[in-house]
């Protein structure tokens, strides 16, 4: 294979000087030829390797076609102000494109403040948040096939070249570090939701944006969903409710538990102060090691209402399931062993299924608090008003409380206990349902989420995060796919 042509593309447009010479003199280091785009009555850098491109693109789509036009390459390397590449990032780069010439993208891990990150890309990612590095090597002929970069986009220019990239070829992951970026100040705001990603809130970043980046991505994530035969239509089957013995309750709060004596008592009383009575509770215990079953026990001890189940492994999908076959009401609204309810977060939650029966799961507001059970008032009130039937693809939630039809839950088979065994098998769920049912949002805070050190979330690897959602994503694009065929939605007709 032939030295592929490669060039580097430097935006100086809209970024701080000294970002922009940070830059430059790491590419210099590595003796790459660059496209130096700048404004006008920017002075650019003068040198036989530098290809200055003067711009008025308020667009970095804009600003990457430009440079194509002026550079004409093999491989482009996209460079963000303040990133610096490694001495040897070129020849890396270059290698990994003769390795891998049917890949239609080339990322690779990085350095920030000296600690390595090592990335997890899969091609199912379907979501603005994956960190894929700052840099990217992008093809020549892969640009061109998908017709470049957008340059009416002003926040999704990479999100949406990517999704379109990841359509046509297979992305190539190079696992060494080529580069060093700035350190995000308001990254440790990300660890708080216990999701990896990009942005100062991590994989929950949306929740954040400006309704103008939230609307723009949004019909990014569309118009990529319809590429793929993926994008749905609301449904709207009616729930046929579930029989209730005489005598049995409404609804049965199901809670999966290990290793929780110190929150469990918090979480049980929650339900028990509650205005609406008409409950059940399953405490599913996950095989503890200290006293959390014997807390469990003597809570159902003084109130019949509450039993306690024993599961033998530590498998949440496997508790829920446990707890769901045990359960005698209508509705199975889940319960973290961690977090609490509101006074009325049953009542509230109930009437709402029982006034709306094309709903098969209705989902609330909720609020983060620490340890002490203190509102953590920077992050407000956590409302994923974005959810809706297509958008839940891209998000990595629905929010809590989650109360659901427990014949809703039965038509699916419950909870995948195979492939989402202790993580993602809720999102999964919830996907699933809301390719048939309404999923209603419920305009209050009825679910309190506990954050502390030794919350489940927090002690997960983010690979397997990742992964689980990834997965659960995927197989949702092939079942809705299928739903569109069946319903003569997809393939589009050819237009006469």
């Amino acid at each position: 294979m032939h030295a592929p042509i490669t060039y580097a593309i430097l935006p100086s447009v809209d970024a701080r000087p000294e970002q922009v010479v940070r830059s430059l003199m790491s590419l210099r280091r590595c003796t790459l030829p660059t496209v130096y785009v700048h404004s006008p009555g920017d002075e650019p850098p003068v040198g036989p390797d530098v290809k200055p491109v003067l711009s008025d693109c308020d667009s970095l789509g804009c600003m990457l076609e430009t440079a194509r036009r002026r550079a004409i390459a093999d491989m482009y390397l996209w460079v963000p102000p303040g990133v610096q590449l490694k001495p040897d990032a070129a020849e890396v780069f270059a290698k990994a494109f003769n390795a891998h010439p049917e890949a239609g993208l080339f990322v690779s891990d990085y350095t920030v403040a000296g600690r390595e990150v090592s990335l997890c890309p899969l091609r199912g990612d379907l979501t603005e948040r994956e960190d894929l590095g700052a840099v990217w090597g992008l093809p020549a002929w892969a640009l061109q096939r998908v017709g470049g970069a957008d340059p009416a986009l002003r926040y999704t220019t990479f999100y949406d070249l990517r999704l379109k990239l990841m359509e046509i070829a297979p992305l190539a992951h190079i696992p060494i570090p080529t580069h060093e970026v700035e350190p995000d100040t308001g990254a440790q705001k990300g660890e708080a939701l216990f999701y990896p990603g990009r942005g100062a809130y991590g994989g929950f970043s949306y929740l954040f944006m400006t309704e103008e980046e939230e609307r723009e991505t949004e019909e990014v994530f569309y118009h990529a969903l319809r590429r793929r035969g993926a994008f749905l239509e609301v449904p709207g089957e009616t729930v046929q409710p579930a029989e209730i013995a005489p005598g049995s309750p409404v609804v049965s709060v199901i809670i999966p538990v290990r290793n929780r004596a110190k929150f469990l008592p918090f979480a049980l009383e929650s339900v028990l102060r509650g205005t609406l009575q008409d409950f059940e509770i399953i405490v599913v215990d996950n095989a503890s090691t200290d006293s959390t079953k014997a807390v469990a026990e003597e809570y159902s001890e003084r109130d019949p209402r509450i039993r306690v189940l024993a599961n033998d492994v530590n498998l949440i999908a496997k508790a829920l399931n446990l707890g769901i076959r045990e359960a005698k009401g209508r509705y199975i609204a889940q319960l973290d062993s961690d977090d609490e309810y509101t006074p009325t977060t049953l009542q509230t939650m109930v009437e709402h299924l029982d006034a709306h029966p094309q709903c098969g799961l209705a989902i609330s507001y909720y609020e983060l608090i620490d340890e002490k059970g203190d509102v953590l008032e920077e992050f407000g009130v956590i409302k994923h008003l974005e959810y809706n039937v297509n958008n839940i693809l891209r998000v990595d939630g629905a929010g809590a409380v989650r109360v659901w039809h427990k014949s809703v839950i039965e038509r699916f088979g419950g909870f995948n206990e195979r492939d989402f065994p202790n993580y993602g098998e809720d999102y999964d769920l919830v996907l699933k349902v809301s390719e048939h049912y309404r999923v209603d949002r419920v305009h209050d805070v009825l679910y309190r989420y506990r954050r502390h050190p030794g919350n489940t979330d927090a002690l997960r690897r983010q690979e397997d995060k990742i992964r689980a959602k990834t997965l659960a994503r995927t197989r949702a694009v092939e079942r809705r796919r299928a739903l569109n065929q069946k319903r003569k939605i997809w393939p589009p007709k050819p237009q006469p």
